[in-house]
Formats: C-alpha cells, sequence, structure tokens
C-alpha cells in the first residue's frame, strides 16, 4: 500500500491550530483488502503535537484501486502553544514555511490476518497572509 498525505492549515486561532490530512491510499496489487480508518499523529522537532479521533470504521481497497480519505482533523491545543509550539505559531503568522512530520497509522486487513501499517512523511505546511493556506511535499 503506498500513502500520500496532504496537510493544510484549517484554522489558525487563539484557541489552537487545527490541521487537515487528507490521505490517498494506493493498492498495487491484484488482492483487495480492508483497512481501519488511519489515525493521524503530527510532530514537529520529534515533538508529537497533536493527533486525530481514532474511529472504528473499515475502508475497503479495491485490487489496482485506491482511496482518499478526506478531513481528518488534528487540533493542536493552545496549550501546546505555549509548551511545544510557540516557534511553529510565530513563524505560521509570519508567513514562514514548517516542517510537521504527519504519521498515518492504520491496521490492514487481509482476511486471514491482520498487519499493522506505519506511514510517515514530512510536508511542509504555509498560512499566507491573504488568507489561503497551503501544504507542499517535501
Amino acid at each position: 500500500m503506498q500513502v500520500i498525505p496532504n496537510a493544510n492549515i484549517h484554522q489558525l486561532s487563539l484557541d489552537g491550530l487545527t490541521i487537515r490530512v487528507d490521505a490517498l491510499l494506493k493498492n498495487p496489487t491484484g488482492a483487495s483488502f480492508k483497512i481501519k480508518y488511519p489515525f493521524i499523529e503530527i510532530t514537529h522537532k520529534d515533538v508529537l503535537a497533536g493527533s486525530s479521533q481514532v474511529v472504528n470504521k473499515d475502508i475497503k481497497i479495491p485490487a489496482y484501486g485506491q482511496v482518499l480519505i478526506k478531513d481528518m482533523m488534528v487540533k493542536i491545543p493552545v496549550l501546546s502553544f505555549f509548551s511545544v509550539m510557540y516557534d511553529v505559531v510565530k513563524s505560521l503568522l509570519n508567513n514562514k514555511s514548517i516542517v510537521f512530520n504527519v504519521g498515518v497509522i492504520t491496521t490492514i486487513d487481509l482476511g486471514w490476518s491482520q498487519i499493522p501499517f506505519e506511514h510517515k512523511q514530512d510536508l511542509t505546511l504555509k498560512h499566507e497572509k491573504n488568507g489561503s493556506k497551503k501544504s507542499e511535499d517535501d
């Protein structure tokens, strides 16, 4: 399975930072399988910044197919800003890029066996002053 994550700033306010993660899951094999809804972890400089909600849902990935999972939200509360994320907020508010590591964690269910699966990738986030928000793969 190949995972292509995309992250965008959903909201940046005094309450905290919310990052929206979409993940394209590709199955380049001739066998279809199910996965558990992905769990997302976001770290910055090897420190856990936030994670998504746990969802008990199965997603079927067809043979030689792909599935786009959208709008997985990761909220980084304001308390994290003061202890860990101050430089992140300051940089984003000053229109500078920040590199986060996005971890996509799930379980692949092949029917006869369940296999833990984790994919980690650095993504660059930038909050533009005109209100638009974007993400770039490294």
